[in-house]
């Protein structure tokens, strides 16, 4: 007898009706996975996290012998091991040193000089040119849906990436976007905007919170104050910041804003948040969410999964506690805090490019969902449109 199984063809279903809902409270949260989903001569236009760390390891490597070897040493007492992890604990290193100390190797200002030639690696490489974009993107692809929905409540995007694909792509289909920044010549970040509906703009406009900071802004000084504006892209990385120092300087805006919007939506009635290309190594990020699916019963997240996570990983272990909390992986799916195999009966056409399937031994149909993957994700929003 067959064990217990999960249809996938009526999770995304589900999943099709929520966002088609004119009335619902919908936002997303974008990770690395996004952005490497653009792809040229099949080739990442901005690589993965690992492709990322690697870079970041050469440039480390081109300032010489005692900095290879302290990246090396640095890693090794991270927790992943990735390049946010990395930022995080030259942070900590900066931060923690005098300038008689040494740890890994390194004085406080050899820390200074390998923190600065990593986030200047790190905008380079989130930085491409922009005539290498294809015409139809996935970042495009979810513009277009946006422009085509007749939500009665603005769409919300959350992104840790700090690349401008989605602004590109929010452009090009013309849809008005607001990130927390206004003015003309050099707009700066203005909280209020997130906090007090009489200074935010219509329904009509999209929003976008750059969690982790962003290649565009820059910080200068204006009279006596520093700000933070918004421009053209900057290849310092000045504004690329590590997972917990965004939480920890003095409440710095706008991260502390984007972190309390982010609980805002979660507490309305029937949000529903769908995530896409993260890595859930956050974990400020991790448990805000998980703290309203705690208090919020009726607020639902979706997880698109572009691998298959270990059964006994954070991930699933959240999802097995919390109802509400739906995950979506390739092979496996955690519904109603169940974790079973996918498995269906038929597969219909709409849905042939995000279920993969074949015939099982008995007549049945064993599946595989890519919609963890951007490209195949946007592809099924903007089919949504079509449909309706």
């Amino acid at each position: 007898m067959r064990g217990v199984t999960h249809d996938p063809v009526k999770t995304l279903d589900e999943l099709r009706n929520h966002l088609a809902l004119h009335d619902k409270p919908i936002a997303f949260l974008f990770g690395a996975g996004t952005s490497s989903s653009v792809r040229v001569d099949d080739v990442a236009l901005i690589p993965t996290v690992k492709g990322m760390t690697a870079t970041c390891k050469n440039a480390a490597q081109a300032l010489g012998n005692k900095f290879a070897h302290a990246w090396d040493s640095i890693a090794s007492h991270c927790r992943e091991g990735n390049i946010e992890d990395i930022l995080s604990r030259l942070y900590a290193m900066i931060d923690a040193m005098s300038d008689s100390d040494e740890l890994s190797g390194l004085n406080r200002e050899d820390v200074k000089k390998l923190d600065c030639a990593t986030r200047k690696a790190i905008a380079r490489i989130v930085t491409p040119d922009i005539s290498l974009i294809p015409e139809s993107f996935p970042h495009r692809q979810f513009a277009k849906w946006i422009s085509r929905s007749s939500h009665r409540r603005p769409v919300e995007v959350f992104t840790v990436n700090y690349d401008v694909l989605l602004e590109h792509g929010m452009e090009l289909e013309r849809v008005p976007l607001h990130d927390g920044f206004v003015g003309s010549h050099r707009p700066f970040f203005f909280p209020e905007s997130l906090r007090d509906p009489e200074a935010q703009p219509g329904a009509m406009w999209s929003r976008l919170w750059k969690m982790h900071g962003s290649v565009a802004w820059r910080r200068i000084t204006c009279g006596h104050r520093s700000v933070i504006v918004r421009g053209g892209t900057v290849g310092d990385g000045e504004m690329i910041y590590p997972s917990f120092q965004k939480y920890d300087e003095s409440r710095q805006q706008p991260y502390v804003a984007f972190r309390d919007r982010l609980i805002w939506f979660l507490n309305q009635q029937d949000a529903v948040l769908v995530i896409c290309g993260f890595s859930f190594s956050d974990e400020h990020i991790n448990d805000l969410m998980f703290t309203a699916l705690k208090n919020r019963p009726r607020t639902h997240i979706y997880a698109l999964q572009f691998a298959e996570e270990p059964t006994d990983s954070h991930l699933f272990r959240q999802a097995r506690r919390h109802r509400n909390l739906i995950v979506i992986g390739p092979q496996t799916g955690v519904l109603s805090g169940r974790h079973a195999p996918w498995h269906s009966s038929a597969v219909p056409a709409i849905l042939s490019n995000v279920i993969e399937s074949s015939s099982g031994s008995d007549a049945s149909t064993e599946v595989e969902v890519r919609i963890g993957d951007f490209a195949v994700f946007c592809r099924f929003i903007e089919s949504i449109t079509e449909r309706d």
